[in-house]
């Protein structure tokens, strides 16, 4: 039987039962003083930890369990078993034993959902519209309660699990984890394969479900277990909820699952690992002890900020000075119950690889003078200062995120700490860190070398990376245990960005009078526009603050568009120490290239905005770049356009589709300009770039009209210009021909196929983008649930909405290990004629419910507001200045008919273009033919001839 509320009368009863369940205790849970909501932390009697939010003004509720398992407690018989358990649990319990019903529903229901497998935990989670909880949390809690493990699914989603490894195998980022696990203590169990595949998941004895069964019972305890649900009703009413739908999990008193063995043993050692992609990676390990008890004073957060510092006399610059590295970043390595390490990872240049034992030598300098002179109480009172600014004023983020980061900080830490202990940095304990810092020696390190051109004499079984292990030599450790003092390195300054004035503006009387809630244009001249708006909904004293400046030189050739993304990133790299500090004061900024030109964003703290400002504008017409720093930019560009060759396959025929329709320039093509921009080249074109330009600016947030006028006049202060003539600054999307089936094929190096099917709408009417997005609502998961979960294509199965400016268009993705893109084709075009007989037969409720699930999403409310400032500027970019795009999108979707998708339908397949590569495999099958196929000369013929979506 359905669970429903009376709310009126339950409101009182649950009130009056809580107060007489006498043995329950509540934590009361520390939040933020401008959080709103409401927050419960209980126990249940099966001793499964639970916290309810109250949101009554969320329109998406959420929940997650995160279970304190992982991979940790794979048998060695059965390595990946945790991971393949997160996949069964989606495939059918006793209550609803349909595979796919929990994921059709919440999909139906405007929502999403996800789980992962880490070292430690397992976590799931999902969000739906705010009046689908009930159902949605009973399917859910099932997943705990009553888990079918069909025998039938547990075969084929072996494969599931394989085809997921299969496409991680040219990930760099999985192949250096897994050959890292090479120097790690053989009896602990993160050195131990995670994934799984079809040979360690074998059922050829039939033994594979018993397996899994005996380990969902052995760990999947309700004591192991916690649990965050998100909803608009009362704290007692989602209290209430949880008591119903989770007090049946079975409590077995499961101990957590802890190795007890040292991670690393034979230190020190250093590791060489060859990368597919083009780059250069350094990273320093230290082994400490268990820091977890800490978390209250944070002596590595406290240590990873100080040598992670990229502002003025630190350890990056002095680096970057010399041309040896373009980035820095310090984490806490393997955070483990008994044991923790500190990690930094230097991207080295070419000359830093060269150069990598001075690189060494110096990080040892800078750690030296931390402890020297760093321990300092003023750094951790300002560390502590900004920590309680950003707690202070914290933002919501979407539930689902919410409830996921919650599930697992409930296992970490205690209740009533469960949101502050992220921020919490009470008290300075300069022992403590002196005793980190004092294990963080050449002795005690793991050295990590990655580059596509080491010499490695061994290889990893699972991932096939390429290494080899070695021993430092006593020289080199005596070297970096003294190293030689480095005048380039000083100790921190305090923070010039820090926030004083953290008031909140009085809006004018007349503005609040008018009732207006949206932007406002209060600046039009000369090429320059400006939007205002003072943000009346969050009430922070933040703001928002865009500059897009549209050049026609921007995107003319390959080698200006080459020549804007080098300006962008030297500007950057020029800034950096500025920014740097700005960051950390909660002040983010952004410079970036486009197709139209370059754009600028200030995004946090008000108060020093302004001062930020005027430096960014003022770097922009610093020019005189130095040779040294060109070369590493440049050559740092070079590495991201190759890279991106070897990008994941679907995501290049994504990319790809893009790139043919907005005419943009191939990564081929942008490589080869750049090997002919030099620094005089690129100082000619710059201002060429900047003398003919259409400036777009939008400032909303805690800023009043007048000084939204004043940030204006800094930039044009800075940034003089005469405005564009006869330059069309939208970007027109290439229409294809009507009956035309385009194919490209591109030379991607893969194991896996892949293919993405895009069919374009003839024009970008709002009733066309409507049907084009009810449909996708529809299409979605059917196509997920027969082509990955019953056909077993891939573990990347999709379809997507795939707009393009206001064009739309839907694309079917998959990526195969096990299919090549020719069968994958026949299999998209399989499922499109099918579901045009379940169109047919679909009917006006089941459409009305789609519908309900898709404007859920279209019009999401907002958490932040970034997110706002977020749609107010693209809603500036697409010429829609009148702010009603939702209203219009969401008017015409609830007007279709029928009629009206069922035609649209029937039409898809007239504008088609399909973008494939070939895995290894499936190439040998293929004919000659069909690996070179392509249709540039077709998309180059309708681009001369003019031919674009009609624009609206």
């Amino acid at each position: 039987m359905r669970y429903r509320y009376n709310k009126k009368s339950t409101r009182h009863v649950l009130m009056l039962l809580l107060f007489m369940t006498t043995k329950l205790t509540y934590a009361a849970v520390h939040k933020s003083p401008t959080d709103d909501r409401q927050y419960l932390a209980f126990t249940l009697p099966n001793q499964m930890k639970a916290l309810v939010i109250s949101d009554p003004t969320t329109d998406k509720a959420a929940a997650s369990v995160d279970v304190n398992v992982g991979s940790n407690a794979n048998p060695e018989s059965r390595l990946g078993l945790a991971h393949f358990l997160e996949h069964m649990l989606f495939l059918g319990t006793k209550k609803y034993p349909e595979a796919g019903s929990y994921q059709e529903y919440i999909s139906n229901n405007g929502g999403s959902h996800n789980a992962y497998t880490a070292f430690e935990n397992t976590n799931y989670f999902f969000d739906i519209k705010a009046d689908q909880l009930e159902p949605a949390l009973d399917r859910f809690s099932h997943f705990f309660i009553d888990p079918l493990f069909s025998e039938k699914y547990v075969d084929r989603e072996r494969h599931a699990v394989n085809s997921e490894y299969q496409s991680k195998l040219r990930d760099d980022g999985r192949r250096g984890y897994s050959a890292g696990k090479r120097v790690m203590n053989p009896k602990h169990s993160m050195s131990q394969f995670a994934v799984g595949n079809l040979e360690t998941l074998s059922n050829e004895d039939g033994n594979l479900r018993q397996d899994l069964t005996s380990f969902y019972n052995q760990h999947y305890s309700a004591n192991q277990m916690t649990v965050v649900l998100l909803g608009k009703e009362s704290v007692l009413e989602l209290k209430h909820l949880i008591e119903d739908k989770f007090a049946a999990v079975k409590n077995s008193n499961a101990v957590q699952f802890i190795s007890q063995v040292p991670l690393y043993q034979n230190l020190p050692l250093q590791q060489n690992i060859k990368t597919l992609k083009d780059l250069q990676q350094l990273t320093l390990t230290f082994p400490i002890q268990a820091t977890r008890d800490y978390y209250k004073e944070k002596p590595s957060h406290f240590i990873g900020s100080m040598l992670g510092y990229e502002g003025k006399g630190s350890l990056f610059s002095a680096l970057k000075a010399k041309g040896w590295v373009n980035g820095l970043n310090t984490h806490r390595g393997n955070d483990l119950p008994d044991q923790s390490s500190v990690a930094l990872s230097l991207s080295l240049t070419d000359e830093g690889l060269k150069n990598h034992d001075k690189v060494i030598e110096t990080t040892f300098a800078a750690i030296k003078l931390l402890q020297e002179k760093g321990i300092n109480e003023a750094l951790y009172l300002e560390e502590q200062k900004l920590s309680n600014i950003s707690f202070r004023f914290k933002e919501k983020s979407q539930p689902i995120h919410e409830v996921a980061h919650l599930s697992r900080n409930l296992q970490l830490y205690p209740a009533d700490s469960v949101i502050s202990a992220d921020y919490l940095l009470e008290k300075f304990q300069p022992e403590l860190i002196k005793d980190i810092l004092s294990q963080m020696t050449p002795d005690n390190l793991l050295l990590t070398l990655q580059s596509q051109n080491l010499k490695t004499d061994n290889k990893d079984p699972w991932f096939n990376a390429e290494y080899s292990v070695m021993p430092i030599a006593s020289i080199r450790r005596e070297l970096w245990n003294n190293p030689a003092e480095n005048q380039a390195l000083q100790m921190r300054e305090l923070n010039p960005f820090i926030a004083e004035n953290l008031n909140i503006k009085q809006i004018a009387s007349e503005v609040l009078n008018s009732k207006k809630n949206r932007p406002e244009l209060i600046l039009q001249q000369d090429g320059y526009s400006l939007w205002h708006k003072q943000d009346q909904t969050f009430q922070l004293p933040k703001t928002d603050f865009f500059v897009s400046i549209i050049s026609k030189q921007a995107s003319l050739t390959p080698e200006n568009t080459v020549m804007t993304a080098l300006y962008t990133k030297l500007v950057k790299d020029q800034l950096n120490e500025t920014l740097y500090d700005a960051t950390l004061a909660g002040l983010k900024t952004r410079v970036y290239p486009h197709m139209r030109g370059l754009s600028i964003r200030i995004s946090g703290y008000n108060d020093k905005q302004p001062k930020l400002l005027s430096q960014v504008m003022n770097s922009l017409q610093q020019i005189d770049f130095t040779q040294t720093n060109f070369s590493r930019i440049k050559e740092k560009y070079a590495q991201e356009l190759k890279n991106s060759l070897k990008d994941k396959p679907y995501n290049q025929t994504i990319g790809a589709v893009y790139n043919l329709l907005l005419q943009s320039w191939s990564a081929e093509k942008k490589l080869t300009a750049l090997n002919s921009v030099n620094l005089e080249t690129l100082q000619t074109f710059i201002p060429l770039l900047l003398d003919q330009t259409e400036v777009r600016m939008l400032a909303h947030g805690n800023l009043s009209e007048t000084e939204a006028l004043q940030m204006a006049n800094t930039v044009r202060t800075h940034l003089p210009t005469q405005p564009i003539i006869s330059y069309r600054s939208r970007l027109p999307v290439i229409l294809l021909d009507k009956q035309s089936n385009l194919t490209q094929t591109l030379p991607v190096e893969h194991n896996d196929s892949a293919i993405s099917v895009y069919f374009q709408a003839d024009n970008s009417d709002t009733k066309t983008r409507a049907e084009y997005a009810l449909l996708s609502e529809i299409l979605s998961a059917p196509f997920y649930s027969q082509l990955r979960t019953e056909q077993q294509l891939g573990y990347v199965v999709f379809e997507t909405s795939l707009s393009m400016r206001k064009a739309p268009g839907m694309a079917f993705v998959i990526q195969s290990p096990n299919t090549g893109p020719i069968g994958l084709e026949k299999h998209i075009d399989e499922f499109i004629t099918q579901m045009e007989s379940q169109l047919e037969k679909m009917t006006d409720e089941q459409v009305a419910r789609y519908k309900e699930s898709l404007l859920s999403r279209i019009n999401r409310k907002e958490n932040r507001m970034s997110e706002l400032s977020e749609r107010y500027w693209q809603e500036i970019d697409r010429d829609e200045h009148s702010f009603d795009s939702r209203e219009q999108l969401t008017e015409a979707i609830s007007s279709l008919t029928l009629a009206d998708l069922r035609k649209c339908y029937r039409n898809l397949p007239e504008r088609r273009l399909t973008v494939r590569t070939f895995g290894e495999e499936h190439r040998k099958e293929a004919s000659s033919k069909a690996l070179e196929k392509i249709c540039d000369p077709e998309i180059a013929l309708l681009k001369e001839q003019g031919q674009f979506v009609p624009e609206v």
